[in-house]
């Protein structure tokens, strides 16, 4: 294969986005995953169903990113005639001291997001699967909802496909090579090198390894799901009646029935650390116990399911909890995006065009200030 313009490292859903913008700017684009397939099922992104979600707390420049994610989200939508976000709406519920909730109405309030504060005998009255003074209150966004990510990668990626670029799976980068102008290769562990004028690295969990040279102070930890089928009333807790919903004080969220019939729970807290990301982590059974003392306390109907199935994802973080997407220093002509802590299907398209217009030199759409690499310590290569 010869003759591209860039080559991206990871066919996730933000290697996908991004070659899916470069595409449409003319680029042709390969992407290079190491799985047989797209998505990838051991990939950051290749659950099917992710939270999408405009409360940050008292980030409001996350809220913002929100914003304007949504926006793009429903012009593909409308351009393609796929659905990518179900809006079943977004149900914080709040306990303890709710700071998170009173912080993420405050913001949702200054940059006129549509909400509702929904107190505790209106919340019951709306919602009775509820438990009675399981929350204080809870928000509710219409905009939130499910994301559905596996979709979306498939459409970015068949996009960019029908405008000339390519795919090669099956391939392991092992070495990154550099000289003074830059990234000049990128070699496989059966000894070939790809080259291109221009790289972009949304490689996941694998980034930390694959640019080793840099010493990226990243860490992937080990995030549980749970999937569940309601033991009854499977039709109380489907999307018309059941928004996808968090508890921050408590570290969980979940989703309506969306899966042959299945509800899924996630930890919202970081999670153990994966040791390494190649290794198919085992579920962990006090995930399961830490669900079901959540149901019992807020949805006592759902606390006696027996059809479950537990999965693990893999969480990319850094020390500082936000995401890295810069050009690599020495080197004008990468570009790298990583440490999304799960949000980056959320953000997919966003970042996939802020990604390609940092490679291509263009004016990017919002301030990548908080996101560059030189506010954390790592060290520069040796060529």
């Amino acid at each position: 294969m010869h003759g591209f313009d860039t080559i991206v490292v990871g066919g996730g859903i933000l290697g996908s986005a991004t070659a899916y913008h470069l595409s449409r700017h003319g680029r042709r684009v390969l992407v290079i995953d190491q799985e047989d397939r797209i998505p990838n099922p051991h990939g950051s992104s290749a659950d099917h169903a992710y939270i999408f979600r405009l409360t940050h707390g008292k980030d409001s420049f996350y809220t913002e990113l929100g914003v304007k994610s949504l926006q793009m989200w429903k012009q593909l939508q409308h351009e393609t005639s796929i659905e990518f976000l179900e809006s079943t709406g977004m149900l914080d519920l709040a306990v303890g001291t709710c700071k998170h909730e009173e912080a993420s109405a405050k913001v949702l309030k200054e940059l006129k997001v549509p909400f509702q504060r929904l107190e505790t005998a209106e919340l019951l009255d709306q919602y009775r699967i509820l438990r009675k003074k399981a929350c204080r209150f809870a928000l509710y966004h219409q905009d939130g909802g499910i994301l559905w990510a596996q979709r979306a990668i498939e459409a970015f990626h068949k996009a960019a496909l029908r405008r000339g670029s390519r795919t090669a799976l099956g391939v392991r980068i092992v070495k990154v090579l550099r000289d003074k102008t830059g990234i000049v290769g990128l070699r496989d562990s059966k000894g070939k090198v790809w080259k291109a004028p221009t790289y972009v690295f949304a490689a996941g969990p694998w980034t930390k390894e694959l640019l080793s040279d840099y010493g990226l102070p990243l860490r992937v930890t080990s995030q549980h799901m749970l999937y569940l089928r309601p033991p009854r009333n499977q039709g109380r807790y489907r999307a018309p009646h059941f928004p996808v919903f968090s508890c921050s004080a408590r570290g969980i969220h979940g989703f309506p029935v969306h899966v042959h019939g299945f509800m899924k729970f996630g930890r919202e807290k970081e999670g153990p650390l994966c040791k390494d990301v190649r290794s198919t982590d085992r579920p962990d059974p006090s995930f399961q116990r830490t669900v079901r003392a959540f149901l019992k306390d807020f949805f006592p109907d759902l606390g006696g399911f027996t059809e479950l199935e537990d999965r693990v994802h893999h969480a990319v973080r850094t020390p500082d909890g936000d995401f890295i997407l810069d050009r690599l220093p020495d080197a004008e002509n990468a570009v790298v995006a990583v440490g999304f802590c799960g949000l980056a299907p959320m953000f997919a398209p966003l970042i996939g065009k802020e990604a390609a217009a940092l490679l291509l030199k263009e004016r990017p759409d919002i301030n990548l200030h908080r996101f560059r690499l030189d506010r954390l310590k790592f060290k520069k290569p040796r060529r």
